[in-house]
């Protein structure tokens, strides 16, 4: 086992982001790198959200997976992405068999918080102190009103369902 590779693809972007079929192991401990709370979520083979685990501030957890295996990593309350290397998907592109004649090792992922725009960030801030019922009422650009508006949804859908924006399958069965 090399590396690891964060290929970059915004899942936004790549509707078709999955799993593919591997049979080397990659030996992973994602570690929460911020003050949040954080979702694990593996893309299975049909491109379907899978939680895997929520992590607690500074908390890790070891996961045996497979190159191949794309996940991303998601703010638990909000939805917010979170990221690996400054990406949002992460992807081991090498792993570990048998054959290899060496122990395997763990590689360490830590999850931290991007560099949000000026933008962004001001929004999850007003969406943190200001109401949802008091919205309308706030002297800001009806444009800026509907995208708090619309993050006050994806926080709802989340709680709800597991998924910011797009279902999620929960599973206690192991992802890969």
């Amino acid at each position: 086992m090399t590396g690891e590779h964060n290929d970059g693809k915004d899942v936004h972007q790549n509707n078709r982001l999955r799993s593919g079929r591997s049979t080397v192991t990659s030996f992973v401990r994602f570690v929460n790198r911020t003050h949040r709370f954080v979702d694990i979520v593996w893309l299975n083979y049909e491109g379907a959200r899978v939680k895997y685990k929520t992590l607690q501030p500074g908390q890790f957890v070891d996961v045996n997976t497979f190159v191949g295996h794309p996940w991303i990593f998601r703010d638990s309350d909000t939805g917010d992405h979170l990221v690996v290397k400054l990406r949002e998907v992460f992807e081991m592109t090498t792993g570990w068999t048998p054959n290899d004649g060496v122990p395997p090792w763990r590689k360490v992922i830590n999850i931290t918080i991007p560099v949000y725009t000026l933008k962004d960030r001001s929004l999850q801030v007003i969406r943190s102190i200001v109401n949802r019922d008091r919205i309308s009422e706030l002297d800001l650009p009806q444009m800026l009103k509907d995208e708090i508006t619309f993050m006050f949804e994806v926080s709802r859908r989340q709680r709800l369902t597991g998924s910011p924006d797009s279902p999620m399958a929960e599973s206690s069965q192991h992802a890969n």
